[in-house]
Parts: C-alpha cells; structure tokens; sequence
C-alpha cells in the first residue's frame, strides 16, 4: 500500500494494483480497447479536448480538473472519470507535491460497449466524477489495464472479459456508455481521421466516405464554427498531446506521427493549439492557473500568457 494526500488533504491508502504501471505507456488491443498511463509533470491548462471514444481514467497523483461549461469537477486519487464520446472540456492534470500527475485511461473497444447488457444503468451522456473508488474495483481494474498490455500471454476472449468487467461494474453503479445511435457527419469524420492522424486526408475523398457532396461536408463544418484543415489539425494536435502524456517518444517522432514532416512547424502549431510548447508536458517550463495565466515554475510572479 502508499500513502497519497487526497485533494481534501485526507490520507487515502491506495492499493499497489497498479505497482507495475509507473511510466508513459500507452498499448491498444482490437476486442478489448486501448490501456494508457499518463503522466505529465508540469500544470498545463488544455482547452477543449474532445474524447474519441467513450473510456476511464482512474486518477493515482495529483487531480484531474473539469472545466465543462462553467461547472468544475476535481478528481482525485482514488477516483475515477467517466468520459463519454464526444465529449469536450477544458483540463488541468494537476501534479501534487512531489510525484507529478498520473492516472491510468482505459478506452473500450466499440463491440464491448455495443454488447453491453446492463439497461437499467443511466447511460453517460457527459463528464463524471466517482469519488472513492473501492478496492475490489481498483483490482480488477488492474486487471484489465495489464490484460491488453499482456499480448500473447493472455487469450483474447480473456482480455476482453477483464475489461468488460470494468463496464459491468460501471453498471452496478448504476453507469453505463452507450453507442452513439446515429453519428452525424462530424462524428464520422472524427473517427475516421482519429483512426490514423498521420494519413494525408483530403476534403474529396472523406465527403466521398461518408456519402455527402464536398461542398456539403464543409457547409455542415462551418455550421460547426469550423473548417476540414482546422479540424484535422485539431485532432492531430489531440492525438500529439496524448502522446506526449502517454510515451517516451521525441517530439520529432511524435510530429511524424500526426503527419508533420517538420518538427518546427509541428511544435508552432502545437503552441498555437495549447499555448505551450510539447515540451512542457513533460515537465519543463511554466504552469498556468484555471485561466490561462501562466507562472514560472521557481517563481511566483505570473507571466501574461503569450
């Protein structure tokens, strides 16, 4: 067991079912869904992150703050947060003291959710906070994160069970995810582009995929308040962020693998997306407050955003 100040200043006594998750990893198994452990180091404010797929994240150090239409939400260690499709919010992965953030995300895989038998749950239509997770949860969710970073050594169908348990839990607490009934083109369009970031998408051929007319497709964007460039960037920026959460990787690669040739022109429309530079994720630099105010680490003189 270790000992971690919870946000109210408690003690919580976390179990070591997650002992063996201790740096960025990030590993996705078809039938079961995709396992990641972020940690990031420095106080970032990152606006309007949309989810690509319904998933949980289970706080270990610091706390996840919710910024979702003027209410905000604190998760804690020990706490666990739901997180719909589609869903868009403003986020501060908060270190504590000494260790950082962490968390542990689990993403499920669509036949899960689609297969899911537990009707009478309410199903998760925005963000969520459990608070106090119980023991037996944090084991088999343990569990389940370790059944698809475990590859061979475990039967698929095994994989699947351990992370469809996490969904049966999620309904006994009267929590379910539901499949998106008719994804508008958007939607679409989202996953799509989420499916591989790196591919030199155009306009023609994904209107193409999705049955409409180009010059419909970007009617409906700028319905949006956006366009198909701003949106492919976007993800693309997401999808880095992520990565830079959840691997070891250079910004170098990480450009290359959201489709940028050159990491400077990735690192610019990096900055221009979250108003700081890739390499503040992981622990250099300044932090911000809930506003975008950013301070300098070893000072506690504000410095205006840029």
């Amino acid at each position: 067991m270790q000992s971690i100040r919870s946000c109210g200043g408690l003690v919580l006594q976390i179990s070591d079912n997650f002992s063996a998750f201790q740096q960025r990893d990030i590993v996705r198994r078809d039938g079961a869904g995709t396992a990641a452990c972020i940690i990031q180091s420095a106080r970032l404010l990152c606006k309007r992150l949309a989810s690509p797929a319904p998933g949980v994240v289970f706080v270990q150090k610091g706390q996840k703050i919710i910024l979702d239409q003027g209410v905000d939400m604190k998760a804690c260690a020990g706490d666990l947060v739901l997180i719909p499709e589609g869903a868009t919010s403003d986020i501060i992965n908060e270190p504590d003291g000494a260790g950082g953030y962490q968390a542990l995300a689990l993403q499920f895989a669509p036949d899960l959710i689609a297969n899911l038998a537990v009707a009478e749950a309410k199903p998760v239509q925005e963000i969520k906070v459990l608070n106090g997770m119980p023991p037996a949860f944090e084991e088999a969710y343990g569990k389940a994160i370790e059944a698809i970073r475990s590859g061979p050594l475990l039967p698929d169908s095994i994989a699947a069970s351990r992370v469809n348990e996490i969904l049966l839990w999620l309904g006994a607490l009267g929590h379910r995810f539901a499949p998106i009934a008719n994804p508008g083109p958007i939607e679409r369009l989202r996953r799509i582009i989420n499916s591989d970031p790196a591919y030199s998408w155009r306009a023609p051929e994904l209107a193409k995929t999705i049955g409409m007319s180009e010059a419909s497709l970007r009617r409906k964007l700028a319905a949006a308040g956006t366009s198909f460039s701003e949106l492919l960037a976007d993800i693309r920026m997401t999808t880095a962020l992520t990565l830079l959460q959840t691997t070891e990787k250079s910004v170098t690669q990480i450009a290359l693998d959201v489709g940028y040739d050159s990491a400077s022109r990735f690192t610019a429309r990096f900055r221009a997306r979250f108003d700081f530079a890739p390499s503040e994720i992981r622990g250099h630099q300044r932090e911000v407050d809930r506003n975008g105010a950013k301070t300098d680490r070893n000072s506690a003189a504000l410095v205006p955003a840029e």
